[in-house]
């Protein structure tokens, strides 16, 4: 398999980071797509993801995945153990409930405050909005507080184990990096799980 991936960028990440808590992601193929050199809005890029987007896995037979989530529902059965995103019908609706709530009110949010806001992303939003940078700031704040909140009441986010609801928001952190955003440094439940967060394989 070969998977096309952007180093330090959020959505490969995501999958990266599910492969090494797997332990399988020496078995696959990486190709690095550079967004600020714009190489995955190239002709030939777009013959393997027509939305110019990563991640994109190419399977074995030709076959392409866009979507990180998508693909690491593949990677997921393919590689079954550790399962990280439920064993039981009605876990496996928890954990993708968990996983939706991180992008939509947390990866969402600090993108647009990225994307309108930091001169970085200016090869990735030309025109940038500041006000929609402002409000995406307000609820990337209030999205943490929510979170921190619900680490209060449970040691990892989906429940009593780790899975791939935990490695989103781990994502998430690190995505905060680029507006200079430490969420865990105003919340203590958040810093109790991030400092074991660090401590595995994805982090390394």
């Amino acid at each position: 398999m070969k998977l096309f991936t952007t180093n330090g960028a959020p959505s490969p990440e995501r999958v990266t980071f599910f492969l090494k808590e797997k332990g399988k992601l020496d078995q696959i193929e990486l190709v690095e797509i550079s967004l600020m050199e714009g190489e995955h809005r190239s002709d030939d890029y777009k013959k393997i993801n027509p939305l110019r987007r990563v991640p994109t896995l190419q399977l074995e037979d030709g076959t392409l995945l866009g979507e990180s989530r998508a693909i690491c529902t593949y990677l997921e059965g393919e590689f079954p153990t550790p399962n990280l995103m439920g064993e039981s019908h009605l876990e496996r609706a928890q954990i993708e409930m968990w996983s939706r709530r991180v992008e939509l009110m947390l990866m969402v949010s600090i993108a647009g405050w990225f994307r309108h806001g930091s001169p970085r992303a200016k090869a990735l939003e030309p025109i940038q909005i500041s006000e929609f940078s402002q409000l995406s700031e307000t609820a990337t704040k209030k999205a943490a507080a929510y979170f921190d909140k619900v680490l209060s009441e449970s040691p990892y986010l989906a429940g009593d184990r780790f899975t791939i609801a935990d490695i989103e928001l781990f994502v998430c952190m690190g995505f905060g990096r680029y507006m200079k955003y430490k969420a865990w440094e105003e919340h203590p439940n958040l810093s109790r799980w991030l400092d074991e967060m660090k401590q595995r394989p994805m982090a390394s």
